[in-house]
């Protein structure tokens, strides 16, 4: 008792309040037990119940991420690459000629002998799809002109000349 006249009035309160909850539920215990003093019958700890507390739900946010744009690719150049074999330059030449001559069949030969050779060429392709469209072969020349556009890899020239082939295959049927 002497201790808690020395204490400031907050600091008694604070010290009365924590034996609170013991004290309530020791005065709970004994009428409970006195209630139960002239029932006879097996003895048995009484049953105190305590009411559930609310859980705390916690929603976690999905986490979030940057959106990242990737650079553009790089646009190669618009020439042609001209083929690499002296063979296949050779063919390229006499194609050119024969076809120039009206001699479509032999320029249609040569080319597809330079296909054989390199048949990643789309220059080549683009060239056999010319000599078939002048030929009246519209489905051939453009079924040609779309293999040069998939192996033409953003040669913008090429790419508009097969086109210009496929549309023009278009009108002749």
């Amino acid at each position: 008792m002497k201790q808690l006249l020395k204490l400031s009035p907050p600091e008694v309160g604070r010290h009365c309040l924590e034996g609170a909850p013991a004290l309530l539920s020791a005065g709970v215990l004994a009428m409970l037990l006195s209630s139960c003093a002239g029932v006879q019958g097996p003895a048995s700890a009484p049953v105190i119940t305590i009411p559930p507390q609310p859980e705390e739900v916690v929603v976690a946010k999905p986490a979030t991420r940057p959106i990242v744009t990737p650079a553009p690719l790089p646009i190669p150049p618009a020439r042609p690459a001209p083929p690499a074999n002296d063979t296949v330059l050779a063919l390229l030449s006499d194609a050119r000629v024969q076809a120039d001559s009206g001699n479509l069949a032999a320029a249609a030969a040569n080319l597809e002998r330079a296909i054989r050779i390199e048949p990643r060429n789309a220059q080549l392709w683009n060239r056999l799809a010319h000599v078939r469209l002048k030929q009246k072969k519209y489905a051939l020349a453009a079924s040609l002109a779309a293999k040069s556009s998939t192996l033409a890899a953003g040669n913008r020239v090429l790419l508009s000349d097969n086109r210009a082939i496929i549309e023009q295959t278009r009108q002749g049927r």
